[in-house]
């Protein structure tokens, strides 16, 4: 009867099409109802699954993902870091295989997700789950525990 929208102050009553403010008189039977042990319709998807705009959407939430972990190990980006694939510093050089190795998994599994998983992953955060992860790669091209202890949590 009710749906989450993507705004967490706003709820959807499905049976009229009705959008329900935090505050408004009906917010308390939408309140009502959840205590009465009802569950909530997931927030609809921005992009119809599958669509182009779905992808280019979830490309973009990747290439966050990505940056943010590289910037964890020291980089700026991802393109800094892979641009360090010719280095003669043995732990950059390893780094940027490991991320171009990361990003061209990502993108040919983002290419390859059926509409029928993007339907049954409503969330960036669950279908970031479907996607390969980074701690699969070799990031520290096979160096001991100890040599990844020196350098720090974030491979630095």
């Amino acid at each position: 009867m009710y749906q989450l929208t993507h705004e967490p102050d706003i709820i959807k009553r499905t049976d009229t099409g009705a959008f329900i403010p935090r505050g408004h008189w009906m917010w308390r039977d939408y309140e009502k109802w959840i205590l009465a042990g009802n569950a909530l319709s997931p927030v609809p998807l921005l992009y119809p699954a599958g669509s182009r705009e779905q992808l280019h959407l979830l490309r973009r939430q990747a290439e966050e993902w990505m940056c943010e972990y590289v910037q964890k190990l020291g980089h700026t980006s991802v393109e800094s870091c892979c641009s360090y694939t010719s280095s003669v510093v043995p732990e950059l050089s390893c780094e940027a295989r490991a991320m171009v190795a990361w990003r061209d998994a990502v993108n040919l599994a983002l290419r390859n997700l059926t509409t029928a998983s993007l339907e049954d992953a409503q969330t960036w955060e669950q279908i970031r789950q479907l996607l390969p992860q980074p701690e699969t790669f070799d990031w520290m091209c096979g160096t001991s525990d100890t040599d990844a202890r020196e350098r720090g949590p974030a491979g630095i």
